[in-house]
């Protein structure tokens, strides 16, 4: 298992290496705000997915993407 925590703010993206294709990956916000936003556009967001990578070893990258309006902590986990 590979697992770690990422400080995020504003809108990017982060390639994390993999040991091998995972058979589980999840990602969430650590902290989930209670607080709805008053212009529901301005919620925050995060997406991740795997690619393949022809610049690790295993050949498998773990992409995270987030858009977020402060400074959040983004928590992810991948299953071997």
């Amino acid at each position: 298992m590979q697992q770690g925590e990422l400080t995020v703010t504003g809108t990017d993206e982060v390639r994390v290496p993999l040991h091998k294709f995972p058979s589980l990956v999840h990602a969430k916000f650590k902290h989930e705000l209670d607080v709805v936003p008053c212009n529901p556009h301005h919620a925050d967001t995060l997406e991740y997915d795997v690619h393949h990578s022809n610049t690790t070893a295993s050949g498998f990258v773990l992409v995270i993407r987030w858009s977020v309006s402060g400074v959040r902590e983004i928590v992810w986990r991948a299953s071997y």
